[in-house]
């Protein structure tokens, strides 16, 4: 059984990786221009998503409706999030300090993005089935996942959407944080269901 410790502060890190969304999101228009500014905000979200969704997954696994799809969903994230950092930070590197274009990094971090996404549709549906942590957190992860792969692959909507998406993954991952990491230590064991 997992430390009930590292399973809270999983919880920590998954509201942290919320935030960092949601200050992205924020900060997104403002920042366009400056791509490794977005990198500066995007890494640390991915890295605390990554090391965070340990802990949900713990929390859940024991589950048997969480089953492959949420398997398959937490390998999906926390695959593509350890590649996105450690890219985002390269290219933090390269085009904040060195002042040189990163195309390659580029093109290798943006694509990884739609990965996490598919991830966060099977993850959360898997949380939903489960009903174990908050189920409007993960509705509004499969919300914002949707709505960015919608905007990025289909192109139903305008770009400016991309940061409502962003915004509403956030708070969907905040919100399951927040639920995982609010549980006292004894509880951190024996997951309850919540309505």
């Amino acid at each position: 059984m997992a430390s009930p410790n590292l399973i809270r502060r999983g919880g920590l890190a998954v509201l942290l990786a919320g935030a960092f969304f949601i200050v992205e999101a924020a900060a997104g228009p403002f920042i366009e221009d400056l791509h490794w500014a977005f990198h500066a905000l995007d890494s640390p979200a991915h890295a605390f998503l990554a090391v965070g969704l340990v802990g949900l997954y713990l929390w859940q696994k024991g589950q048997e409706r969480f089953g492959w799809l949420g398997t398959v969903g937490v390998i999906l994230i926390v695959t593509a999030s350890v590649v996105i950092s450690l890219g985002g930070l390269a290219i933090v590197f390269v085009d904040g300090v060195l002042r040189t274009e990163a195309e390659v990094l580029n093109d290798i971090v943006h694509p990884l993005e739609l990965v996490v996404m598919i991830g966060a549709v099977l993850f959360g549906m898997a949380t939903m089935r489960v009903n174990v942590l908050p189920s409007g957190g993960a509705l509004l992860i499969i919300i914002g996942a949707l709505v960015y792969f919608g905007i990025k692959i289909v192109g139903v909507g305008p770009e400016w959407l991309i940061s409502v998406a962003v915004a509403i993954l956030g708070a969907g991952w905040a919100w399951l944080g927040q639920a995982l990491w609010s549980e006292s230590g004894e509880s951190a064991q024996q997951p309850k269901r919540v309505r």
